[in-house]
């Protein structure tokens, strides 16, 4: 019965821990409130709840917006350019494999 207990609360908590990154979120994005101060005050307080430096994160987060879908300088997916991919100009394979 302990497997199913720490997993109901396991879910349970997910939930509401996913909760309050949202309006954790939303604060570092200066959303939750048209007040500045609040935003970071009230997403203080929930990321320290979290666990999560506030300030830190925020700067990070920001920098990481900045680069949102940039072919070249984006975080998240960067897809590989012709060489890496062992194509030529005209899209013609090189190799068999990708470098």
């Amino acid at each position: 019965t302990w497997f199913v207990g720490w997993n109901t609360y396991a879910f349970w908590m997910g939930c509401i821990l996913t909760g309050h990154w949202v309006l954790a979120h939303e604060c570092g994005h200066g959303a939750f409130s048209p007040s500045q101060t609040f935003n970071d005050i009230w997403g203080f307080v929930m990321h320290q709840a979290l666990m999560v430096p506030y300030f830190a994160w925020q700067y990070s987060h920001a920098k990481h917006h900045r680069r949102t879908n940039n072919i070249m300088d984006g975080e998240s997916h960067v897809p590989n350019n012709r060489e890496e991919m062992g194509l030529g100009e005209k899209g013609e394979r090189h190799s068999g494999y990708a470098i």
